[in-house]
């Protein structure tokens, strides 16, 4: 099983699952507690500016997946990994409900056409 040491390695996973899509998609690493990659699984499919994420679905399948551990990923097709306020916010609540069920949220990427936002390495967004 691939281990995932930082956001590299988990970018260069999902990247060419996300990287060149024209509507947002969301995708969750589910891992093992050692970070070793259990299995990637597209969550939701959304619009060029949005897609849903919703706590109990990825926690859901985290459960089913054995998941001791999860990275959340999505895209922006405009090109701008910057994250949303909107963004933010949801990674907080999903971050709050992994907590309630002892599933650790490694990271939240962004991918853009041709770089990626990783908030763990953020010091202003970072959800750890």
């Amino acid at each position: 099983m691939t281990r995932i040491n930082n956001s590299s390695d988990a970018a260069s996973i999902i990247i060419p699952e996300l990287q060149t899509l024209d509507h947002e998609e969301s995708w969750v690493l589910f891992l093992t507690a050692d970070n070793r990659l259990l299995c990637k699984e597209m969550i939701t499919k959304g619009t060029l500016t949005s897609t849903p994420l919703d706590a109990r679905t990825i926690l859901r399948r985290a459960l089913l997946n054995n998941a001791a551990a999860i990275i959340l990923t999505h895209n922006h097709p405009s090109g701008n990994p910057s994250p949303s306020n909107s963004d933010i916010k949801m990674t907080s609540d999903i971050k709050d409900a992994c907590n309630l069920m002892s599933i650790t949220l490694v990271d939240h990427l962004i991918i853009s056409t041709d770089s990626y936002f990783s908030f763990a390495d953020n010091t202003e967004t970072t959800i750890s």
